[in-house]
């Protein structure tokens, strides 16, 4: 990705041809540094936590189709969250290995659904378990009882959760069990699932399982501090989570959602996702994201997501392959010095290529509305792509127009692999594989009634956005 730098460019006193071979250049050097998501989140008040984080406390929401399972991994403890559906133990099994771990400290399997603890009897055939949480609500599924007598033939210690419920596993981290309340709502699996809240410093985790309308009304009464930086949204996004009212309650800056892709059940919701983008958050799915890492020192965290290929560790950065067979051949081109920032390109007037699917690049998200003063927080303002189908596209000379139909941000040259998603700023910072920023002084988008406009280099629309 590269920036304008005041005077002329080559590309201003060069052949177009010389030109284009520049871009193309640039665009196959930049393919090489796409496997890392480093996304800057905003949350509702503005702040930027930073994308790299060497912190202590590392958070998987692992990528487990249509279920849950969540790895946190603080020095020596780890805690496992859910297991997906049966399908998944082996998954599960060998992404925990993989980041080399050896021991379970605690398992917590937050209800009877299978979605939630399929997994778990590959999980306890594998690792060693310190001890179990609960829901405690009973269930008479074949896969429940074998999963509580293999807890019982193992002697691992088992503890039902009860609201207020404090876990110690580590001094530096604190673990509240924030529901069920000790009177459970009737027999429900979803209402009475744990919810847990894990803190480190002053950066808070949500891990609501499939808890969600009765459960969250409850919550929001119940006194107990809500707000989590990072919300592991309830019930995969589905129409009854995510009220607004709990979300006011919780302040989340990163929603992450954890599904499966062309799920039966409709998940996410429109409801819930327009619920979340109203509480300002950035929203994360595996479905469209893959394995998703927080990881925090304490006082900050950063967010990285990555597409599984076979079996590696979901930390492993992967760039799917070029098809360069299907590129343009060009004589060698020059190496540009490292030591140059802020190289310039102009775009040529003659028609640039079309490299990839442009038909499968959309809109995933907006925020035309900042949180607070649009005029303080431009970077508040945003536009989310995200590239869903199976080629690399190219997206030199595409540009963003609003309403009015006025060109308000070109492309530099970039590519877009499947799968993975850009982020354009309407303000300035510092750019990555991820995030783009207009360089505006402000704001872009109209609060209310404008409309994002996506065209490709020759000038066709390829997708809109309205909020």
């Amino acid at each position: 990705m590269f920036q304008k730098p005041p005077g002329k460019t080559g590309c201003q006193v060069a052949s177009p041809a010389l030109c284009l071979l520049l871009i193309l250049a640039l665009c196959v050097a930049a393919t090489g540094c796409l496997g890392d998501l480093d996304i800057p989140v905003f949350g509702p008040a503005g702040s930027l936590h930073q994308a790299e984080n060497d912190g202590k406390l590392s958070v998987y929401f692992l990528d487990v189709g249509q279920g849950d399972s969540s790895l946190v991994i603080f020095g020596n403890t780890t805690i496992l969250i859910d297991a997906g559906e049966i399908e998944m133990g082996d998954r599960v099994v060998s992404d925990i290995r993989a980041l080399g771990v050896t021991r379970i400290d605690l398992l917590v399997a937050t209800h009877p659904h299978s979605d939630h603890i399929g997994g778990m009897q590959k999980v306890l055939d594998n690792f060693p378990v310190g001890q179990v949480l609960d829901s405690g609500i009973p269930h008479s599924s074949v896969l429940y009882e074998r999963f509580l007598e293999t807890v019982d033939k193992k002697n691992i210690p088992y503890k039902v959760a009860v609201q207020g419920d404090t876990i110690d596993l580590d001094p530096a981290l604190r673990i509240v069990v924030l529901s069920p309340p000790e009177k459970r709502f009737g027999d429900d699996l979803n209402t009475n699932s744990i919810v847990l809240r894990i803190s480190y410093g002053t950066i808070n985790f949500l891990f609501t399982g499939d808890a969600g309308g009765e459960a969250e009304t409850a919550l929001e009464k119940s006194g107990y501090a809500l707000d989590s930086q990072i919300l592991k949204v309830g019930h995969h996004g589905s129409l009854h989570s995510s009220s607004p009212a709990f979300l006011a309650r919780v302040h989340p800056e990163t929603a992450v959602i954890s599904l499966g892709l062309d799920n039966p059940y409709g998940h996410p919701h429109k409801q819930a996702i327009d619920a979340l983008t109203g509480a300002g958050a950035t929203i994360y799915r595996t479905d469209r994201d893959g394995t998703i890492l927080a990881r925090s020192d304490g006082s900050s965290y950063g967010v990285k997501t990555q597409w599984r290929v076979n079996g590696q560790a979901p930390e492993v950065p992967h760039v799917p392959a070029v098809n360069e067979s299907a590129l343009p051949v060009f004589p060698p081109f020059p190496t540009i010095p490292s030591g140059i920032a802020n190289v310039s390109v102009s775009y040529p007037s003659i028609p640039l290529p079309q490299i990839g699917n442009a038909t499968a690049i959309a809109f995933s998200a907006t925020q035309f509305n900042a949180p607070g003063d649009d005029r303080q927080n431009l970077n508040g303002e945003w536009v989310r792509l995200t590239n869903r189908g199976d080629d690399t596209v190219l997206l030199a000379g595409w540009t963003l127009s609003d309403n009015s139909g006025s060109t308000v941000y070109t492309f530099p040259a970039v590519y877009l692999v499947p799968g993975e998603t850009v982020t354009v700023f309407s303000g300035t910072g510092t750019t990555n594989n991820s995030a783009l920023f207009m360089g505006r002084t402000e704001p872009v988008w109209g609060n209310s009634g404008d409309i994002a406009i996506l065209k490709d280099g020759n000038g066709k629309i390829i997708d809109q956005k309205s909020e």
